[in-house]
């Protein structure tokens, strides 16, 4: 049914990572001012001279939160086949962790290369994207609680 609590998980969390588009994930600060805000959506260059970065290197990051969001969706409505339904949760968790480690480990380097100073995390967009990955978790837990209720039931029978 798609009343079921792994529903609201799932519609949380691709509302989180569709809201995570407009704020900023890491922050590129210089002697206290905003050098460079990297979006999910692309770069917000706030410093006066052009750093050279293209909007391309960003594009399999928005491929891949694009992705994870279609998937939560389309998760929501596949209630009547559970193995197809966690599988694509399963997926979807792994996918945000590489969204993750992308933009911990390879976007932070190389922009801080570029920019010669160090990343600031503490956006409102890093949390949720952690805040999706803990309602895909949860979904996750709440369709193998389902999966397991509904075998106890067909035993019974």
């Amino acid at each position: 049914m798609i009343q079921r609590i792994q529903t609201v998980y799932l519609a949380l969390a691709a509302a989180a990572l569709a809201i995570a588009f407009f704020f900023p994930v890491i922050s590129f600060i210089n002697e206290g001012q905003i050098w460079l805000d990297v979006y999910l959506k692309g770069f917000q260059d706030n410093s006066a001279p052009s750093l050279g970065l293209s909007f391309n290197l960003l594009i399999p990051l928005i491929i891949l939160v694009l992705l994870v969001i279609v998937m939560a969706v389309s998760a929501v409505f596949l209630y009547k086949n559970r193995k197809l339904q966690m599988r694509l949760v399963r997926l979807g968790i792994v996918l945000l962790l590489v969204v993750i480690a992308l933009i911990f480990f390879y976007y932070a380097n190389i922009l801080a290369k570029a920019t010669s100073t160090a990343p600031d995390f503490n956006h409102p967009g890093i949390y949720l994207l952690l805040v999706s990955l803990a309602m895909f978790i949860l979904a996750n837990r709440s369709i193998i609680k389902d999966d397991k209720l509904v075998r106890s039931a067909d035993r019974l029978r």
